[in-house]
């Protein structure tokens, strides 16, 4: 399913966080419903650490899988350095919709409520006009435009091969979008990355 919700992740969204303070926290991998399904004994954690003031950051990846009925994060467990961001992604396009929420005494972090240094990503698998908006009611909203490519020889094909390997960024700040329209190519993703937002997703318009 190729839907643009940031409240359902699937195989052709990656979810990212950056964690910029030392901490540890916890997190869960939920249905889309929020409810979670056959809880691990003991949530998945990822432990901040702290670092040399200069220093490249870095980003780790966790992929999420589905086994019976439950997600599971590979791997459980990470330690990273202040500064650095985790990226979900499900690689089988069979994983169901997840979420992913974490909770700390000082904050936590949701997917499906997109606050501060986080990134949603979306490969848009077809063409048409996606208007996209906040599920819950920040106002903020945008438009992408996906062109399908009418490829007639292997020139048109290695143009299009190219394109799709460069991201469109979008930035979201408080109820600024920058830029509201995008133009894109089937096969393209966009990232949308949320300076600092009141807990907002990034969902179609036509699902609510």
């Amino acid at each position: 399913m190729n839907t643009l919700d940031s409240r359902s992740l699937r195989y052709v969204d990656c979810f990212a966080q950056r964690f910029s303070t030392p901490r540890e926290v916890a997190y869960h991998i939920t249905t889309t419903a929020g409810v979670r399904i056959a809880l691990e004994p003991a949530p998945f954690k990822i432990r901040v650490k702290k670092g040399p003031a200069q220093r490249e950051e870095e980003q780790h990846f966790v992929t999420v899988r589905r086994e019976g009925l439950r997600f599971v994060a590979e791997p459980p467990e990470l330690e990273i350095t202040a500064g650095d961001s985790v990226l979900w992604n499900a690689s089988d396009p069979k994983t169901p919709g997840y979420a992913v929420r974490g909770h700390n005494a000082r904050g936590g972090f949701d997917s499906a409520a997109l606050a501060a240094e986080a990134v949603y990503t979306h490969a848009f698998g077809l063409p048409g006009e996606f208007r996209w908006t906040d599920a819950n009611g920040s106002g903020v909203s945008g438009l992408v435009n996906v062109r399908q490519v009418d490829s007639k020889d292997h020139r048109d094909m290695a143009a299009w091969a190219d394109q799709m390997k460069e991201g469109v960024l979008v930035v979201i700040s408080g109820n600024r979008v920058e830029p509201k329209e995008v133009n894109i190519v089937v096969g393209q993703t966009v990232f949308f990355a949320v300076e600092k937002a009141p807990g907002i997703t990034i969902t179609d318009s036509v699902l609510l």
